[in-house]
């Protein structure tokens, strides 16, 4: 039996109607998404798809809330593998003999750190253990012979120069 349009049930056109309603929807809504994304304005973008700013804020908030978070340590699994491989290919470059990849290599290494937590481990050096039973160290001693700070008129006594000039 073929499904043409005139042998499909009312019901089963109008949920070929739901379907691509709910198509196009998704498309308009990864869309505005996108140039969104992108920098473009709601305004501009209002401009363009012929729809209100208040209907792209909204389509945009259901892309947002769409969007699955994958959990951080499944991310961080993805991350690990794209950096192994990058660290693959910088060996490779190294390999036939290309000086250029070796700083690359060095800041994979570094990225493949971070992500198995090296990098924090080996930062932070590890506090002192405090001996039991030793005092807290004094404080430092004030200077109790400093002269005290010129004032305002014994600062106005003349230079060298000065004194050179009238001849003392």
């Amino acid at each position: 039996m073929s499904d043409t349009p005139e042998r499909l049930s009312k019901r089963r056109r109008q949920l070929e109607s739901t379907r691509a309603q709910r198509l196009a929807t998704a498309e308009r809504r990864r869309t505005v998404f996108e140039l969104v994304v992108s920098g473009h304005s709601y305004e501009a973008i209002a401009r363009e798809t012929g729809l209100s700013p208040a209907a792209l804020r909204r389509d945009v908030g259901k892309a947002i809330a769409a969007r699955a978070i994958e959990a951080p340590e499944r991310y961080i699994h993805l991350q690990v593998a794209r950096v192994e491989k990058a660290l693959l290919a910088a060996d490779a470059a190294i390999e036939r003999g290309d000086v250029r990849a070796v700083s690359q290599y060095l800041k994979t290494i570094a990225a493949l750190d971070r992500y198995h937590g090296l990098a924090v481990a080996l930062s932070l050096p590890e506090p002192a253990p405090a001996a039991p039973g030793l005092p807290a160290p004094a404080a430092p001693l004030a200077l109790t012979h400093a002269t005290p700070p010129l004032a305002a008129d014994e600062a106005a006594e003349p230079t060298f120069a000065e004194r050179a000039q009238n001849g003392a």
